[in-house]
Protein backbone atom coordinates (compact mmCIF):
# COMPACT_ATOMS: atom_id res chain seq x y z
CA UNK A 1 0.00 0.00 0.00
CA UNK A 2 1.44 3.43 -1.06
CA UNK A 3 0.74 6.24 0.61
CA UNK A 4 0.89 9.73 -0.53
CA UNK A 5 1.04 12.99 1.38
CA UNK A 6 0.33 11.41 4.83
CA UNK A 7 -1.76 13.58 6.72
CA UNK A 8 -5.31 12.78 8.66
CA UNK A 9 -7.53 10.26 6.75
CA UNK A 10 -7.25 9.54 3.40
CA UNK A 11 -10.64 11.14 0.96
CA UNK A 12 -9.49 8.48 -1.82
CA UNK A 13 -8.29 5.77 -2.98
CA UNK A 14 -7.08 3.69 -6.14
CA UNK A 15 -7.28 0.34 -6.66
CA UNK A 16 -5.58 -1.70 -9.06
CA UNK A 17 -7.75 -3.91 -11.43
CA UNK A 18 -7.65 -7.31 -11.01
CA UNK A 19 -5.42 -6.66 -7.94
CA UNK A 20 -5.56 -6.07 -4.28
CA UNK A 21 -2.98 -2.97 -4.71
CA UNK A 22 -4.16 0.14 -3.75
CA UNK A 23 -2.70 4.00 -3.66
CA UNK A 24 -4.31 5.85 -0.58
CA UNK A 25 -4.65 9.79 -1.53
CA UNK A 26 -4.20 12.01 1.25
CA UNK A 27 -2.95 15.02 -1.07
CA UNK A 28 -5.70 17.42 -2.35
CA UNK A 29 -3.48 16.93 -5.49
CA UNK A 30 -2.35 13.35 -7.33
CA UNK A 31 0.46 13.64 -9.91
CA UNK A 32 0.26 10.02 -12.50
CA UNK A 33 3.03 9.43 -14.38
CA UNK A 34 6.43 8.18 -15.77
CA UNK A 35 8.65 11.18 -13.98
CA UNK A 36 9.97 11.09 -10.57
CA UNK A 37 8.33 12.41 -7.68
CA UNK A 38 4.89 11.76 -9.23
CA UNK A 39 2.75 10.32 -6.46
CA UNK A 40 1.64 7.31 -8.30
CA UNK A 41 5.27 6.84 -11.25
CA UNK A 42 5.27 4.46 -13.94
CA UNK A 43 8.46 4.82 -14.40
CA UNK A 44 9.52 1.94 -16.87
CA UNK A 45 6.62 2.59 -19.48
CA UNK A 46 7.28 4.66 -22.10
CA UNK A 47 3.35 5.29 -22.98
CA UNK A 48 3.01 7.33 -19.88
CA UNK A 49 3.62 10.68 -20.11
CA UNK A 50 6.09 12.79 -17.43
CA UNK A 51 3.21 14.11 -15.57
CA UNK A 52 0.10 12.04 -17.50
CA UNK A 53 -2.46 13.57 -15.50
CA UNK A 54 -3.85 14.73 -11.75
CA UNK A 55 -6.31 13.70 -10.25
CA UNK A 56 -7.67 16.64 -7.96
CA UNK A 57 -10.33 17.16 -5.00
CA UNK A 58 -12.33 20.39 -4.64
CA UNK A 59 -12.49 21.11 -0.92
CA UNK A 60 -15.40 22.81 -0.95
CA UNK A 61 -17.18 21.01 -3.44
CA UNK A 62 -15.87 18.06 -2.54
CA UNK A 63 -15.48 16.98 -5.98
CA UNK A 64 -13.18 14.63 -7.84
CA UNK A 65 -11.86 14.75 -11.05
CA UNK A 66 -9.30 14.00 -13.31
CA UNK A 67 -7.32 16.74 -15.74
CA UNK A 68 -5.59 14.89 -18.57
CA UNK A 69 -1.69 16.38 -19.66
CA UNK A 70 -0.47 13.42 -21.53
CA UNK A 71 0.40 12.66 -24.91
CA UNK A 72 -1.46 9.53 -25.40
CA UNK A 73 -4.77 10.31 -23.51
CA UNK A 74 -6.31 8.69 -20.72
CA UNK A 75 -9.35 6.95 -20.44
CA UNK A 76 -11.86 6.50 -18.24
CA UNK A 77 -14.45 3.60 -18.51
CA UNK A 78 -13.56 3.35 -22.05
CA UNK A 79 -13.80 6.67 -22.90
CA UNK A 80 -10.84 8.84 -24.60
CA UNK A 81 -9.81 12.22 -22.89
CA UNK A 82 -6.86 14.47 -24.54
CA UNK A 83 -4.78 16.69 -23.22
CA UNK A 84 -6.46 19.53 -20.96
CA UNK A 85 -9.75 18.16 -20.74
CA UNK A 86 -11.10 17.04 -17.09
CA UNK A 87 -13.91 14.96 -15.95
CA UNK A 88 -14.91 14.41 -12.57
CA UNK A 89 -14.82 10.72 -11.18
CA UNK A 90 -16.96 8.55 -9.60
CA UNK A 91 -16.68 6.12 -7.53
CA UNK A 92 -15.72 3.16 -9.16
CA UNK A 93 -14.79 4.53 -13.01
CA UNK A 94 -12.12 2.55 -14.33
CA UNK A 95 -8.90 4.79 -15.27
CA UNK A 96 -6.61 3.47 -17.91
CA UNK A 97 -3.61 5.89 -18.07
CA UNK A 98 -2.16 3.42 -20.79
CA UNK A 99 -4.37 1.68 -22.99
CA UNK A 100 -3.26 -1.10 -26.14
CA UNK A 101 -6.45 -3.77 -26.85
CA UNK A 102 -3.67 -5.84 -26.55
CA UNK A 103 -2.27 -5.63 -23.30
CA UNK A 104 -5.01 -3.70 -21.59
CA UNK A 105 -3.90 -4.84 -17.32
CA UNK A 106 -0.77 -2.72 -17.96
CA UNK A 107 -1.72 -0.05 -16.15
CA UNK A 108 -5.27 0.56 -14.66
CA UNK A 109 -6.43 1.65 -11.71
Amino acid sequence: EKIHGNRGPPWGKLVKVDSSETVLLFSRECIVGRKKGCHLCFPANKLVSGEHCKIVKDESSGLVWLEDMSTNGTMINMSKMVKKQTHVLQNGDVIYFVYRKSEPEQSEF
